[in-house]
């Protein structure tokens, strides 16, 4: 996993609650497409160090440009670690989490 201050862990949560609507609610689907999609940001956040990785992107290895890109597509990331933020975009598109 990457740390929880990534730009592209934000960006993988802030489409959970457009996948879900996407979906018709299958949770599943969700889960599991940020399940892998967060693998590999982790592996991409540790990439500089994988020598089997090199030349394997479009950006290549230099992980902080990766980060540039993804926070000027999004620039405002920080707003999906917020817990009332993204409970209200999921509640947007007609479902809701609660915990039993």
């Amino acid at each position: 996993m990457p740390p929880v201050d990534n730009p592209e862990l934000a960006l993988i949560l802030g489409g959970v609650p457009d996948a879900l609507e996407e979906s018709g609610g299958d949770l599943y689907s969700v889960i599991v497409n940020v399940a892998v999609n967060a693998w590999m940001a982790g592996h991409i956040h540790g990439e500089d160090g994988c020598t089997g990785c090199q030349d394997k992107r479009p950006t290549g290895t230099d992980w902080q440009a990766r980060m540039e890109t993804i926070t000027a597509m999004q620039p405002d990331i920080t707003k999906w670690f917020n817990r009332e933020v993204w409970t209200a975009a999921l509640n947007d598109t007609g479902y809701s989490v609660t915990r039993r």
